[in-house]
């Protein structure tokens, strides 16, 4: 009984020993691609944030106010080859967030491909994309009206687009420009032809 139970637990070390290995192996494969902060959508994020916006009460605000993040967003990105000529791109984007909106977190994922059609010319085809990293507006409540009389187009307080609230637009219309995005719209596909001479 004894035996059996020796050789799987030598089996068993043996398989963690070849995988702890092959991870290094992996890590010794492993480049740092690009890191940088910001994106498209945090780009839209301090695109939104030029103007002000009427509070109830005539005071106006900066939107820079809600539309400036706590801490920008930063993308990591990296390349594992996996081959000579295929390697996999992966990372992590942060995500960010203002008052007013939010970027989700993010992982990137990808792949390069390489291939030589005589000696002094290549070819690569690059791909990759950010799957998570939804960018999200967020509502305000706004107060419509004298509150001792409400208007009865306006309603008194409603759910309405921060940005707008203050147009000639009715209340729930401004609810449309709402500004949403996927992460998906950081895709990225490249095709280079390179010829050394």
């Amino acid at each position: 009984m004894l035996l059996p139970g020796l050789v799987l637990l030598a089996a068993s070390g043996a398989m963690s020993a070849a995988s702890a290995q092959s991870a290094q192996s992996l890590l010794a494969q492993t480049f740092l691609l690009d890191a940088r902060t910001g994106s498209s959508r945090s780009a839209l994020a301090r695109e939104l944030s030029q103007g002000q916006a009427r509070l109830t009460g005539g005071r106006s605000i900066d939107l820079a106010e809600w539309y400036t993040p706590s801490v920008p967003e930063m993308n990591l990105t990296l390349l594992t080859a996996v081959t000579p000529s295929f390697g996999m791109i992966w990372g992590i984007s942060t995500g960010e967030r203002g008052i007013k909106y939010r970027i989700d977190p993010g992982v990137w994922l990808g792949f390069v491909y390489r291939y030589e059609l005589t000696q002094n010319t290549t070819i690569s085809f690059t791909a990759s994309t950010l799957l998570g990293g939804n960018f999200r507006e967020k509502t305000c409540r706004a107060t419509y009206g004298d509150q001792s009389k409400p208007d009865p187009i306006l309603k008194g307080e409603q759910i309405v687009n921060c940005r707008l609230a203050a147009s000639i637009l009715p209340p729930d219309q401004t609810l449309r420009f709402l500004e949403r995005r996927s992460g998906l719209s950081e895709t990225r596909v490249r095709l280079r032809y390179e010829y050394r001479f």
